[in-house]
């Protein structure tokens, strides 16, 4: 029993440094200088094409994300990181009652994006391009 419970004891503290160590700081609004302003995100689904409007904007000198369409509310996006040269914004959505992870990757090409968007870890993808507003 007593060897039980130094295993949980230890597996519970890797699990909190992991935590720790895994969380990184805001991606700062310098850092994503080109990727700022708003963008229309225009995304080939197989119901057909339809827009999204990204808003990416300073706040308090990170960024913040804000997601509009009409067909789903108005979403925040606060997991705003890069990876090489690509915005990576995750966030967690509710449509019509039904949570999903979602994940937008956006890649600068010449004065557009190229857009990834990653609904429940690869259950449902699309592509598309966004355009600067």
């Amino acid at each position: 029993m007593r060897a039980f419970s130094r295993v949980a004891f230890v597996l519970c503290v890797c699990a909190l440094v992991g935590s720790v160590l895994s969380a990184q700081a805001p991606l700062s609004a310098a850092d994503a200088g080109k990727f700022m302003g708003a963008w229309a995100l225009t995304l080939d689904s197989p119901q057909g094409p339809f827009t999204l409007t990204l808003t990416l904007s300073d706040k308090d000198g990170s960024v913040a994300g804000e997601m509009t369409s009409d067909m789903m509310p108005t979403q925040k996006v606060e997991d705003i990181s890069k990876a090489g040269n690509d915005l990576v914004l995750k966030y967690q959505g509710d449509f019509q009652g039904q949570q999903f992870s979602a994940k937008i990757t956006l890649t600068p090409v010449e004065d557009k994006l190229g857009v990834s968007f990653d609904i429940m870890d690869g259950q449902f993808q699309m592509t598309g391009v966004g355009t600067k507003k």
